[in-house]
């Protein structure tokens, strides 16, 4: 408990830094795709992985790597592969999900949060309005690539290691992480589909044994996203990304159920020691 409140007073730390650093930048110029991308990529590093890294160094010094499950090669490869087809196969089923938790009506308090919300999406799609080359791949970086990398240091391998070693039950340690990263992208209507999001790589963290397999399902999911932005801005393709993709109730459940077929499959040889430590 006390190593967990160590790094998440050090991430406020760091969150009040990149603030600082980032707020002169973004009064220069708030359109400036070079300059949101900066500030996030700033935002990131500072906020979720310095802190895990501080706190890692601090306690774990000497096994720093087999805390962080820094372990990225043989069969973890594998296990990356099935979660990022497990995160392919429940895109319907969030987007269900999605649909619905959009529809909640919180009164003037749902009203406040939705302008908030409405407000970060006008920069996330400034920041997406490319149709360059170096465009996409700036993006990749900073939109799927660095998010993928410091979130999942900071909440499963920061955030879910420590609880587990707190309440010593893995499963409650995921879901409550699961909420803690929902809720900390602050987007209260699409709190749910994010929900489940963090639950399936929570367990992938647990059962994978490696940082890896999140990383990859995580990147995936974001940069599905920008590409289709970046196909839109070419005029390669007329959707709306952040428009849910309407599949049938049946073919939703049928991607869900093998979404739990490839999981359990891949892991249910791992030995319940897993679940311990």
């Amino acid at each position: 408990m006390l190593q967990l409140l160590v790094m998440l007073a050090m991430a406020l730390g760091m969150l009040l830094i990149s603030s600082i650093i980032t707020t002169p930048m973004m009064l220069i110029d708030a359109t400036s795709r070079p300059m949101i991308l900066i500030a996030q990529s700033l935002t990131q590093l500072l906020t979720f992985l310095v802190p895990v890294v501080l706190m890692t160094v601090i306690y774990y010094r000497t096994s720093m790597r087999e805390y962080l499950r820094l372990n990225f090669s043989g069969r973890h490869w594998y296990y990356a592969l099935a979660g990022v087809v497990a995160t392919l196969l429940i895109i319907p089923a969030n987007d269900w999900l999605t649909t619905w938790n959009d529809s909640w009506n919180l009164g003037r308090i749902g009203e406040l949060l939705r302008r908030l919300q409405d407000a970060t999406e006008g920069v996330v799609e400034s920041m997406m309005s490319t149709d360059t080359v170096w465009g996409l791949l700036g993006n990749l970086l900073v939109v799927a690539l660095i998010p993928a990398v410091c979130e999942e240091v900071f909440f499963r391998a920061g955030i879910q290691n420590l609880l587990q070693k707190w309440v010593k039950n893995p499963h409650l340690a995921i879901w409550l992480t699961a909420i803690i990263f929902s809720l900390g992208h602050g987007e209260v209507f699409s709190f749910v589909p994010r929900f489940v999001l963090g639950a399936l790589l929570g367990y992938l963290y647990v059962y994978g044994g490696s940082l890896l397999p999140n990383m990859m399902a995580h990147f995936v999911n974001n940069a599905i996203l920008v590409v289709l932005y970046w196909l839109m801005a070419r005029g390669v393709v007329d959707i709306d990304p952040e428009a849910p993709l309407q599949v049938d109730w049946a073919l939703t459940a049928l991607c869900t159920l093998a979404a739990i077929a490839v999981l359990a499959a891949t892991f249910y040889r791992k030995k319940d020691e897993t679940l311990k430590g």
